[in-house]
C-alpha cells in the first residue's frame, strides 16, 4: 500500500498538520505515503518532506487539471495505490487520477456542512470509494442513507511524539498565563477572549495572554490595533504562527478556544490537554464529542466575555479542580484520542477496500 494526500491549501493550517501527522505515523509504521502539494509553495513542500514523499503539480491553476498527466506518471513511478483527498475544491482532480491509475479514492470530510444531494453531487458519492469524517458531528451532517456503508467516523488523533514531557519545563503559578492557539479570525471568539483577559486584568493584574496562530494580514491587523487601542499590550503577546507547539502549550495554564463557528473537531484541545493543560471550549461544535463538562475540561454554552472571564478565574482561583480536569483531561485523550488509534482505524477501512 502506498498512499498520496491531495493537499491544495496555500498556507498551514489544521487540515495540512492532520495530514502531515498522519504521514509521520506512516513513516513509523513503513507504509510509504506522499503528498501532492503545489509546485510553487516551497514551504509547504519543506515541512512535507520531514515526513513523506512530495509530489508537485500546478495545482493552483484550473484546479491541477493542467497537470493530470504528470501526476499520473509520478504516482505510478512511486507505486501509489491509495489516494486521500482532503477538500472538495480537487474531487473531480481526484477522480480523474482514480481512474487513470486505478487507485482506490477516500474523502475525508473535515467540516459540519450538510451533503449536498443534486446530480452532480450524488455522482461524485457513487465514484468515491470511502468516506472518513473526522466527528460524529460531520458524520450526522454528511452520511447519504442509501451509501451509508461508504461512510466511516475516524476521530482525529494527537501526534504524541510531537508533545514529549520537558525536563526543564517549570512555569511559576504568577502570573497565571492564559493561552490561544489557532486562525485568527473574529469567529473565533478571540476578540471576546480579549474582552475577558481584560476584565481579569482589571481585577488581579497577575494574568497574561499568549495567542499564537496564523490568519490573514487585515484579520491580524485588527486583532492588533484592538490590543493597541484598549492598552493591552503589557499583559497580551501575540506570538504570530509556532513551531515548536510543545514547548508552546507547557508555558500556558489553560487553553481558551471560544469558538463561534461549528467546529469539526478540536485537535488544538486534544493536544493541550494531552500535555496536561486544562481547557476551556465552546459548544459550537464537536468538542462535546471530546471534553465531559467539569470533568476533563470546562464547555461554555454561550460565548462572551463574561463566561470567558468566569471560567478562567475558576481555574485561577481553585487549583484542585484544575488540577483534577488536567489529570482526567489527560487521560482521556491518551485514551481515545492518538494518532496510533486514528491511522489504525483507516488503515482497516483501506484495507477492506482492496
Amino acid at each position: 500500500m502506498s498512499i498520496l494526500n491531495v493537499v491544495g491549501a496555500k498556507v498551514w493550517g489544521g487540515g495540512e498538520q492532520y495530514v502531515y501527522d498522519m504521514c509521520d505515523e506512516l513513516h513509523r509504521r513503513r507504509i510509504p505515503s506522499f503528498v501532492l502539494i503545489d509546485v510553487s509553495n516551497h514551504e509547504l513542500q519543506e515541512r512535507f518532506e520531514q515526513v513523506a514523499g512530495v509530489l508537485t503539480a500546478n495545482l493552483y491553476s484550473y484546479k491541477g487539471f493542467t497537470s493530470v498527466l504528470s501526476i499520473v506518471k509520478q504516482m505510478k513511478e512511486n507505486g501509489i495505490t491509495v489516494i486521500q483527498c482532503h477538500s472538495g475544491k480537487y474531487i473531480l482532480l481526484c477522480l480523474a487520477l482514480k481512474y487513470l491509475t486505478g487507485a482506490k479514492l477516500i474523502f475525508y470530510k473535515h467540516n459540519v456542512v450538510k451533503a449536498k444531494t443534486d446530480i452532480y453531487h450524488r455522482w461524485v458519492q457513487s465514484q468515491v470509494d470511502a468516506f472518513i469524517c473526522v466527528s460524529k458531528k460531520v458524520y450526522d451532517a454528511q452520511v447519504i442513507p442509501n451509501i451509508i456503508y461508504k461512510y466511516h467516523l475516524v476521530r482525529n488523533g494527537v501526534n504524541i511524539y510531537r508533545f514529549p514531557v520537558l525536563s526543564d519545563n517549570n512555569i511559576p503559578n504568577k502570573p497565571f498565563i492564559v493561552g490561544y492557539a489557532g486562525r485568527i479570525i473574529e469567529n473565533k471568539g478571540i476578540f471576546d477572549l480579549l474582552d475577558a483577559v481584560k476584565v481579569i486584568y482589571n481585577k488581579f493584574a497577575e494574568v497574561r495572554l499568549l495567542i499564537c496562530g496564523d490568519g490573514k494580514s487585515a484579520d491580524i491587523e485588527q486583532m492588533n490595533q484592538y490590543i493597541k487601542q484598549h492598552q493591552m499590550e503589557e499583559y497580551v503577546q501575540y506570538m504570530g504562527f509556532q513551531k515548536d507547539m510543545n514547548r508552546w502549550y507547557r508555558s500556558i495554564h489553560c487553553l481558551v478556544a471560544p469558538s463561534k463557528v461549528q467546529e469539526a473537531f478540536g485537535l488544538v484541545l486534544c493536544e493541550a490537554m494531552y500535555c496536561k493543560v486544562p481547557v476551556i471550549t465552546s459548544t459550537s461544535g464537536a468538542q462535546a464529542e471530546i471534553i465531559e463538562n467539569g470533568k476533563s475540561g470546562i464547555l461554555i454554552d454561550t460565548v462572551n466575555s463574561e463566561s470567558i472571564a468566569e471560567a478562567i478565574q475558576d481555574f485561577i482561583e481553585n487549583d484542585a479542580v484544575r488540577e483534577s480536569i488536567i489529570e482526567q483531561g489527560y487521560i482521556h485523550v491518551k485514551s481515545n484520542f492518538t494518532i496510533a488509534k486514528m491511522v489504525d482505524s483507516i488503515d482497516k477501512i483501506v484495507s477492506n477496500l482492496r
